[in-house]
């Protein structure tokens, strides 16, 4: 049986797939009484991941347009292809044995399927909708939390206490995404207490591998936290433009492209 968690994303799965559903027609499919199925509208609702009509549930308009800000249920599921895509192919850059600093975004999220294959591995994250997902998994030595304040709707754990926990943690690879990845600003974001807690991961790992999809390739968001020339790793989707991965190249990033 599903959770909430559980059960409002496939809700969102299925508005990403269909526009827009009845909320009669959505109880029977997942097998939940209109009381729950209310109840999981009024909080996906709440946190404006939906727009509600007489008799049915609807994505607001031009749900492809969202920022780093907006609600994280509603960025797992957009772009999922492209997200699999780049998660499968960063997965295989995990060896077994390793630590690895996972960062709170959907894209990196969407790793963790494809980790079954590496064994023993400890995993460091701020991302609480991560280690929820985590530990559904048995081959994982163990799972950190990096304590904090949990940032509403966004799913990712920040404060003074998180830069103080980092300070004492090191791993092998940090998996790291943002809102958009130029050669001359490298990664952008816009929330800037998750940013700076980006950088201290990013200094504490050996290897820095990010995570981009192919809309973000090109476009820089507010404030700069990774430098072009700190990236050891760009793992992007089919759809990114070749100019900017052979450019990526010759500065000695090594590409690795998802097919989509």
């Amino acid at each position: 049986m599903m959770n909430d968690t559980d059960r409002r994303k496939k809700i969102l799965d299925i508005l990403e797939r269909e526009h827009e559903i009845k909320t009669v027609e959505l109880s029977e499919r997942l097998g939940v009484t209109g009381s729950t199925i209310r109840t999981d509208i009024r909080a996906l609702e709440h946190d404006g991941a939906i727009i509600r009509f007489h008799g049915g549930i609807r994505l607001p308009a031009k749900p492809k347009q969202l920022s780093g800000g907006e609600n994280y249920m509603v960025r797992s599921v957009t772009h999922v292809p492209l997200k699999n895509a780049i998660g499968k192919k960063a997965a295989e850059l995990v060896p077994s044995g390793s630590t690895i600093f996972m960062d709170a975004s959907s894209t990196t999220f969407h790793m963790i399927p494809f980790l079954k294959k590496a064994k023993g591995v400890t995993v460091i994250t701020n991302g609480i909708h991560t280690a929820m997902e985590l530990q559904r998994y048995n081959n994982f030595k163990a799972i950190i939390i990096i304590g904090g304040m949990l940032r509403p709707h966004s799913g990712s754990i920040e404060g003074v206490l998180s830069k103080e926990m980092i300070g004492r943690l090191s791993a092998d690879f940090y998996f790291v995404s943002g809102n958009g990845f130029s050669l001359t600003s490298g990664l952008t974001g816009n929330n800037f207490y998750e940013l700076e807690l980006k950088r201290m991961c990013a200094e504490r790992a050996k290897h820095i591998v990010a995570l981009i999809d192919s809309t973000k390739v090109g476009f820089d968001s507010t404030s700069n936290f990774l430098e072009t020339d700190k990236i050891e790793y760009l793992v992007t989707d089919s759809g990114a433009p070749e100019a900017i991965l052979n450019e990526c190249r010759e500065r000695g990033i090594k590409v690795i492209v998802g097919e989509v």
